[in-house]
Parts: structure tokens; C-alpha cells; sequence
């Protein structure tokens, strides 16, 4: 066990990016794609070992391994191991107060940021549907889905901000997968570091493309599927300031909170116009330094951020009711 976990250290592959982006596209890859689709990814902080390593080397060990590293996506897909989701019901409370239960896949046991659109299958009470399953930690998160009687495709996009001090940290884009029979599972993909010494926003972009041809009832139909993630580092901010503001731009109130203590409604006073939002944040020296942003009465909410424990900075949002003025 100890060879597997230090030759599971090497094929972790970590790429020091200093680039603005990166595209991969998924060849086809034997069993995976034969009828498997891609359907998303599994983003992690740790490597996702699902690699049968032993199984390998008692394989191959005497036919060709003469040392040196081992290029895992060259290798029989019957070594590459899988991860698989779990069907559950939640319930969720809408914004009325009102109950209700919902499917989704979940990867359990593993800390993880998924994003991935796969298709639930139907019960005895439900018809089957297509949903997004998807974490706070994706701001900016967009889904285009498009059906035709030749095409199908699906497009999802969205933006991971990381905090500069967390930049350092590895994480691991795995690709998700859904079979015909409706399972869901991930497969390990590669690690990627922000640079340390890069400032606020650098970002790195990473795309997983598939396209693939089927044929039903005689008539070919075209299936793709794109993911486009991006990584951007941010500082995070220290505190926020909510500024109202009357017509002559005399202050009526000034307020501080701490990033994600926001409360979820503000009903300006009848006499605000406008109100200012300021993000007050620390520079690499130490300098403190902000932000502002502006909002009206045409402007029903807005957005702030925080930072998690795991180093992931995400939106905060919080509605403006001008209604009682």
C-alpha cells in the first residue's frame, strides 16, 4: 500500500499556470464514451486516487515497466477506477416559506464542488427531467441547454474566485460521467495551482469538450457537451460598508458588516435615492484598500462576497425593497 500511495503522488499531475487559460478535449476513450456521456465535473482539493495501481503493476509490472513516471490517460481504461453518485431526495424551502422535495446526485463522502447536468430517471409518480446540480463556491453559473431533432447541446460556464492567500492550494477538475443506465460517477482528472505570486484578478480557464454522433430509428443525431471553469483569484474582503444615500448625495446612514453577515433584505428610507456598497480589503503589503459599487431604485438586490474555510470566496446576496417608500 505504501508504493501505491507514492506512486499515486507522482501521477498527480500539477501545472504551474501562468497562462490565462487552457482547453482539453476529451478523445474517445473507449467505454466511457461508447455510451457514456460527459455530463460535468468534480472539483476537489484532494487528488481523487481512483486509479487501480496495484491492479496495474501485477499486470504490466514484468512486460514493459522499467521505471520512470507513468502517463495514466495512455493506460487501459479498465485501470482507471470510478466514483460513483448517489440518487437522493431533498427537501428545500422556496422563498415563501413553502416545502419541497427535489432528486439530485450527490457524491457523498467526498468533499468536492460539482457542476455537472445529468438526467434524473422517472418513478412510478414523476416523469424523468434534466437537472443542474451545482454549489455556492460556482458564482457566475450559466446553463444552455438546446434539444433539436438533429442536435442536442449542452453548454455550462462558471467562475470559482479563490482568496490570494489560497491561490497556492491545489485543486483537481474530474470529469463526470452518466452511463444509459443513469448512473453517475467521476473519473480522476488533473491538478491545477494558481502562481502564488499572482495578484487579484488572474484567472485560468479550463474547457472540457465532447462531441459525439448517435443514430436512432436510422437518423443520426449530433450530442455535445461543453464546460467551461474558470479560476480567479481575489482578495477577500475584510468588511463592507453600506452607504444611503439622499438626491443631493447628503450620507442618511452608514453601516459595517462582516463579509457574509449581510442581512438577507434592506428597505432603504423614504428619503435614500441611491445607496453605496464598499469592500474594504487588504493588500499583499498590508495597505488597506476598496472598492464601490452603486445602486438605485431600479436595482432590486446586489451582491457581496465572503470567504469560506476551504479559501473559496463566494456571493453573498442581498435584496433591496423600495416598496414600503
Amino acid at each position: 500500500m505504501m508504493i501505491k500511495k507514492i506512486l499515486a503522488i507522482f501521477l498527480a499531475i500539477l501545472i504551474l499556470f501562468t497562462a490565462s487559460g487552457c482547453q482539453l478535449a476529451l478523445e474517445d476513450k473507449g467505454e466511457y464514451n461508447n455510451q457514456d456521456r460527459l455530463v460535468g465535473v468534480l472539483i476537489t482539493n484532494e487528488y481523487l486516487d481512483l486509479f487501480d495501481m496495484e491492479g496495474y503493476l501485477k499486470d504490466n509490472l514484468n512486460k514493459h515497466f522499467s521505471g520512470g513516471l507513468i502517463n495514466i490517460d495512455s493506460v487501459d481504461s479498465k485501470y482507471q477506477g470510478r466514483l460513483y453518485a448517489t440518487l437522493k431526495t431533498r427537501t428545500l424551502t422556496d422563498d415563501t416559506g413553502n416545502t419541497f422535495e427535489t432528486r439530485e446526485f450527490v457524491f457523498d463522502n467526498v468533499e468536492g464542488i460539482p457542476y455537472f447536468s445529468v438526467m434524473i430517471p422517472p418513478t412510478e409518480d414523476e416523469v424523468g427531467f434534466t437537472a443542474s446540480s451545482s454549489d455556492e463556491a460556482i458564482s457566475d453559473g450559466h446553463v444552455s441547454i438546446h434539444e433539436g431533432d438533429d442536435e442536442e447541446k449542452t453548454s455550462l460556464e462558471g467562475t470559482i474566485y479563490v482568496a490570494m492567500g489560497q491561490s497556492a492550494t491545489s485543486r483537481y477538475i474530474n470529469p463526470v460521467y452518466q452511463s444509459a443506465d443513469g448512473s453517475v460517477y467521476a473519473i480522476t482528472g488533473k491538478g491545477i495551482m494558481l502562481a502564488g505570486e499572482q495578484g487579484e484578478g488572474s484567472s485560468f480557464t479550463q474547457t472540457l469538450e465532447e462531441t459525439t454522433t448517435v443514430t436512432e430509428n436510422g437518423k443520426s443525431k449530433t450530442i455535445s457537451f461543453n464546460i467551461k471553469i474558470s479560476l480567479n483569484i481575489m482578495i477577500p474582503p475584510e468588511k463592507i460598508v453600506i452607504i444611503q444615500m439622499d438626491k443631493n448625495s447628503n450620507i442618511i446612514s452608514k453601516e459595517e458588516y462582516s463579509p457574509g453577515r449581510l442581512p438577507n433584505t434592506i428597505k432603504p428610507g423614504a428619503e435614500v435615492d441611491y445607496i453605496i456598497i464598499e469592500s474594504h480589503k487588504r493588500d499583499s503589503e498590508g495597505n488597506m484598500i476598496s472598492s464601490r459599487s452603486i445602486y438605485d431604485r431600479r436595482d432590486q438586490n446586489f451582491n457581496t462576497f465572503y470567504c469560506r474555510d476551504d479559501g473559496i470566496c463566494v456571493k453573498q446576496w442581498t435584496n433591496l425593497d423600495w416598496n414600503n417608500n
